[in-house]
């Protein structure tokens, strides 16, 4: 488990890294407003490719068996990528927002389609409990789309072409490492065997697949949208440079981010391990990632009120410093928005699933009721204050469904053994 959750980390931290490097290129290379636009593409088919995507993986990582196997999988994610594409063509068509907005969205789209082909594939690898190979993935896919991105802008300012050799370090990942990685894995797949074809005979055991994984891509859309919320306002009443700037500015605490979503994914089966066998190591581990979450988070929420004016000039430029405060108020969204993974975490162990889809819809409620007074207001730091509030919220609810919890006991059964195979727990 430690040696899958380091490849993890190294990963999507490189990936990521890779990620704000290109934003960075775009800004430098050709200005707030087109890297603006480019923001916004990424805002607008990120939802969309997140609800269609249905947490397939989390489904086929857990060993959820169907009739075709590994083929029965990637039937289901053709299905649903070809539904995210028109949906994001149409997106396109419908919000103009600028010369070539369309084939911004078209490339941005197609980028978005590799990926969630390599993510079905990064399942597979997840499965067998090889993080290696999918680590390997994000890190082509981000150190290609560098590569690419980089030596266009030398020859081209055209916003068009880096996004399409953005897109283009996507479909070298998926073509050059994760489909020849799983066809190669699928050889000695035992359930692979049971269809002769890379995709199903039948696409009714994809749609149930589709089916049983929507609650997870409803869940999983939600709070997607309620991170994209604050850019669309900015976008509408600010303007696209504008929206660069804030984009620019969130990518400082991602860097928390990929910490903590590592540590969860750790701590869950540990957590529902603790569920089952002893209530009070349950409560004494969620505690303790909580307040350790809540102590490092301070400490950060202090460098970013001493040195994020600093920190921002040195990244972006000496203009980029005027918005010290922005930076210290999404830097306090985020770390509210830790100790509500770890909690999320902690009642994930405990199948609430249920409950946590709904405090997902009353903080998005409460992010959209926010965005468009306070962007309107206040600007950048009226948009972080809109997450800061749904943050809020969203732990809060977690907080008290929590300490509910653990005033009722778990039923505690004896202690699980790991499954070699699934990676899971069996009695």
């Amino acid at each position: 488990m430690k040696r899958n959750t380091a490849w993890a980390f190294a990963g999507n931290t490189t990936y990521a890294a890779c990620q704000w490097v290109v934003f960075v290129l775009l800004v430098k290379a050709l200005g707030a407003p087109e890297a603006g636009a480019f923001a916004y593409a990424t805002a607008v088919t990120g939802p969309i490719f997140v609800l269609t995507n249905v947490r397939l993986r989390n489904l086929l990582a857990t060993g959820v068996e169907t009739a075709g196997g590994f083929a029965d999988y990637l039937t289901a994610r053709l299905l649903t990528t070809i539904l995210a594409v028109l949906i994001s063509l149409g997106a396109g068509g419908l919000m103009p927002l600028g010369p070539g907005s369309f084939a911004i969205m078209a490339l941005m789209a197609f980028g978005r389609a590799c990926d969630a082909f390599s993510d079905i594939c990064h399942g597979l690898f997840q499965r067998d409990l090889d993080m290696r190979s999918a680590a390997i993935g994000l890190s082509v896919n981000g150190l290609a789309s560098v590569a690419f991105v980089s030596s266009v802008l030398v020859v081209s300012r055209s916003l068009a072409a880096a996004t399409a050799a953005y897109a283009g370090g996507s479909l070298v990942a998926l073509a050059a490492w994760d489909l020849p990685r799983t066809l190669r894995r699928r050889r000695t797949d035992v359930s692979s065997s049971r269809g002769n074809g890379l995709l199903s005979r039948s696409i009714g055991p994809a749609v149930r697949l589709v089916i049983t994984a929507l609650p997870l891509g409803v869940s999983s859309a939600v709070g997607s949208v309620q991170a994209n919320i604050p850019r669309y306002a900015i976008r509408f009443y600010l303007g696209a440079a504008s929206l660069a700037q804030f984009a620019a500015i969130s990518y400082i605490p991602m860097v928390g981010h990929l910490l903590v979503n590592a540590t969860s994914q750790a701590a869950l089966p540990i957590l529902a391990r603790d569920v089952r066998t002893s209530d009070r190591q349950y409560r004494n581990r969620l505690i303790a990632l909580v307040c350790g979450t809540v102590t490092a988070g301070a400490a950060a929420l202090f460098a970013a009120f001493q040195y994020g004016g600093v920190a921002l000039s040195l990244i972006y430029g000496s203009e980029y410093a005027a918005y010290s405060s922005a930076l210290f108020w999404l830097s306090a969204a985020t770390i509210v928005t830790f100790a509500s993974v770890f909690l999320g975490t902690g009642t994930t162990a405990r199948k609430r699933f249920k409950s946590q889809l709904a405090i997902s819809v009353v903080s998005l409620a409460v992010v959209g009721a926010c965005a468009t007074p306070f962007v309107r207001e206040f600007g950048l730091i009226g948009a972080a204050w809109a997450l800061f509030a749904g943050a809020t919220v969203e732990f809060a609810a977690y907080a008290c469904l929590t300490v509910r919890d653990l005033k009722t006991p778990a039923i505690v059964i004896p202690a699980v053994a790991p499954n070699p195979v699934a990676g899971g727990l069996v009695p």
